[in-house]
């Protein structure tokens, strides 16, 4: 588990980036699994809104708070106790994650997750991840988001639609869903996403 702990920063160490790209997608897959059992009656739409709620990396961050994590991340000398950001906690909480996949397949990481994120977070489905977006850009001043339907895809009866989301030039998160709603909300959770644990050079410049 020490890798999983080691942030980027700490230069000359192997970090925990790969444990986090595969902790990222069995974390989601996860916490899909458990919504599903959970909220039988529930629609796609409810579904996602819920799971987009549990998988912010502010959420993401209290889990690590609750394990204490934040005190153990090896960063390099540039950072702090004190000074280690939510986005690096919840990096943190993924690579946990990740390797826990690795080692002892995906089981343990479903029980993981139940145990310290499902059973301590109450998931809102009416949340909307395109006014969050919207309110994030007016309140870090930057422009506003563009949705690019990227491609529509299946028979006339149940089509699918690929949609970006851009934010001054940059394409910040994709969606893909049987509703152009849904994409469309899915993509602006992906670009919260983004924004929340990414310094995306030149977006914030005048």
């Amino acid at each position: 588990m020490h890798i999983a702990l080691t942030h980027r920063s700490a230069s000359g160490l192997e970090n925990n980036e790969r444990f986090e790209f595969i902790g990222d997608a069995v974390i989601e897959l996860a916490v899909r699994w458990s919504l599903v059992e959970e909220n039988p009656g529930a629609s796609e739409g409810e579904l996602t809104r819920m799971k987009i709620d549990l998988v912010r990396k502010s959420t993401l961050a209290r889990c690590a708070d609750r394990l204490n994590l934040r005190e153990c991340i090896v960063t390099g000398p540039d950072f702090g106790v004190r000074e280690i950001p939510d986005s690096v906690a919840a990096d943190a909480y993924e690579a946990i994650a990740g390797a826990l996949f690795v080692d002892s397949g995906f089981e343990k990481v479903f029980r993981f997750v139940k145990d310290t994120l499902m059973v301590h977070e109450e998931a809102d489905c009416k949340g909307d991840p395109k006014t969050l977006l919207q309110e994030y850009c007016q309140a870090k001043r930057i422009p506003l988001p563009e949705y690019r339907m990227d491609s529509t895809a299946g028979p006339s009866h149940a089509p699918v639609f690929d949609i970006s989301v851009i934010i001054k030039g940059y394409v910040l998160g994709t969606g893909r869903a049987s509703s152009k709603k849904i994409s469309q909300e899915i993509a602006a959770a992906a670009a919260l996403k983004t924004l929340e644990g990414e310094d995306i050079n030149g977006l914030y410049a005048e």
